[in-house]
């Protein structure tokens, strides 16, 4: 598919794989997928049986050795929450870069470490596009995205988390992200 794709376009090929059962599966793989033309690879540090309860540690020593064996970029993904994470990962793979998947719907501003962002401004900047750029996205796909910019606080005021459960339209989205600024407002006074 990889030889296929870069025979046929003319923009650059990625992948992302995830560890195979071997180390020796895992850069056969991940060989071959240079070989095929691909530009970038995203190495994944867990094998598909390590998903939803039985999520270990991202083996950052197996993506070490395949950022050695490639000569294209190699990113890193898996383990990363925070963005002393994104140091350490990089630090120990050599990697070109790193990847996040469930920390950066939870903190946007993961790759930021600048400045501590404020979730219910970003929720608010996030529903402000989602007006701004009609049918880019649909309800469902807000809602989702609320319920992990909003983790923290919908556990503690589930009375926001129902209605946001039970919320249909884009108003009674921005009313509730709307409430859950105040709330949490009100509890730093």
């Amino acid at each position: 598919m990889v030889r296929k794709l870069k025979a046929e376009l003319n923009v650059p090929v990625t992948c992302k794989i995830r560890l195979l059962p071997t180390e020796a599966q895992t850069l056969d793989l991940a060989l071959a997928i240079q070989e095929a033309g691909a530009s970038l690879l995203t190495v994944h540090g867990r094998c598909k049986e390590h998903n939803k309860h039985r999520v270990g540690s991202a083996n950052y020593d197996m993506i070490k050795k395949i950022k050695q064996a490639l000569s294209i970029p190699v990113i890193c993904n898996g383990g990363i929450s925070t963005y002393a994470d994104v140091e350490r990962a990089m630090e120990l793979t050599g990697c070109d870069g790193v990847m996040s998947s469930e920390s950066i719907l939870e903190y946007p501003a993961l790759f930021d470490p600048s400045k501590v962002y404020d979730m219910d401004d970003i929720m608010l900047e996030y529903i402000d596009m989602y007006e701004k750029y009609p049918g880019e996205a649909d309800l469902k796909c807000l809602r989702s995205h609320m319920f992990k910019f909003l983790y923290t606080g919908l556990s503690k005021h589930t009375d926001i988390r129902d209605n946001l459960n039970k919320a249909k339209g884009y108003e009674p989205i921005k009313d509730i992200a709307l409430q859950m600024k105040e709330r949490r407002k009100e509890e730093t006074v």
